[in-house]
């Protein structure tokens, strides 16, 4: 008897009252490839246990298993033990995936002839309750919201990750550099790093694909929604996160280009400082804006100048081998952004 051609790993811990909705959209895939889900409880407390029984009764695509040792990691690996399919995905207990997420996965792979690749899509966050987001945010600042979307379907650089809640390799990777590292990752309540580093067990997992000569892929058609919850999605959260990813991209644009730091080439101090201030000033003028009255319009243009802000103090690092002018920069600015995120709501 043959296996799937594709099997969905879930490892969950106390989520019965998110699980039917993954579960359901798992179910209702709109694919012709023949796929099994399989399900592994980690040490679950709560109504878990029955509901995957229940679930495995009425749909034999559903199987499940217990991994009593916690840890997401173990879970994942349970999982890859009991699966039979040859393409493996991954996604998580409180998510709900696009229709079309198996086959997006299945086109990619059957362009892709080297045996080590793994690939991710974007995760999408969404209010855990189901409801729609307050009225004073943009769908676009879901990026600044714990978002993950790269643009286009290509090969990600060594600088760019993909997460585990929305991943796919061929099962015959995980053969060739092992499985999911079960010192890192969600334990229980608890996330922890690797050991030796500052990695998680899916930015762990990238990277040995990659010192295998092996590559990451970016799918943008298998969507996942990740619930987030509604007290982590504020104004001050948000410009925060956009400060910050405004530091990151400028590295990563110029890391891709140059790759290495040392050759990323050197900004005109006056012009950077100019940029930095004029953006603290628009990112403190949208803000009062926005406190005196809650509009959506106000606050991108806060988010935005947010983001220009953190660009522009990074970017007076850029080909300099002395860091005064940076740190001189940045001893008013941190204190500014400081400023700034008090000024900004801490509620959604």
């Amino acid at each position: 008897m043959t296996g799937p051609d594709v099997s969905v790993i879930v490892s969950t811990r106390n989520r019965a009252h998110y699980l039917p909705e993954v579960l359901g959209t798992l179910a209702a895939q709109a694919t012709s490839a023949s796929f099994e889900v399989v399900v592994i409880d980690n040490g679950s407390s709560d109504g878990t246990p029955a509901l995957l029984d229940e679930w495995c009764r009425k749909d034999p695509r559903f199987r499940t298993a217990c991994e009593p040792r916690a840890g997401l990691s173990r879970g994942k690996n349970a999982g890859i033990r009991l699966a039979r399919g040859s393409l493996l995905l991954f996604t998580d207990d409180d998510v709900r995936v696009d229709r079309h997420w198996i086959d997006s996965y299945r086109r990619l792979f059957e362009q892709q002839s080297h045996a080590l690749t793994i690939a991710g899509g974007p995760i999408v966050p969404m209010p855990h309750d189901l409801g729609a987001w307050p009225r004073w945010l943009d769908e676009s600042a879901l990026v600044d919201a714990f978002m993950l979307n790269y643009v286009g379907e290509r090969r990600l650089d060594r600088f760019e990750y993909v997460w585990g809640g929305n991943m796919a390799a061929p099962r015959t990777l995980f053969d060739r550099v092992g499985l999911w590292d079960e010192t890192a990752g969600l334990q229980g309540e608890q996330r922890v790093t690797r050991e030796d580093s500052d990695s998680f067990e899916d930015t762990a997992m990238q990277d040995r694909v990659r010192e295998a000569e092996g590559s990451v892929w970016f799918c943008p058609a298998a969507v996942v929604q990740h619930r987030v919850a509604r007290h982590s999605v504020t104004p001050r959260r948000v410009t925060s996160n956009a400060f910050a990813r405004g530091r990151n991209e400028f590295w990563q644009e110029n890391l891709r280009a140059w790759q290495e730091v040392e050759r990323v080439p050197r900004r005109n101090a006056l012009l950077a400082l100019a940029g930095l201030t004029h953006s603290l000033a628009r990112w403190a003028f949208w803000l009062v804006m926005f406190r005196l009255a809650v509009s959506k319009g106000f606050f991108e243009r806060a988010r935005s100048a947010a983001y220009s802000s953190g660009r522009s103090l990074d970017s007076l690092r850029a080909g300099r081998k002395s860091m005064r002018l940076y740190l001189g920069a940045a001893r008013i600015a941190f204190p500014a952004r400081n400023l700034l995120q008090r000024l900004a709501p801490d509620v959604s």
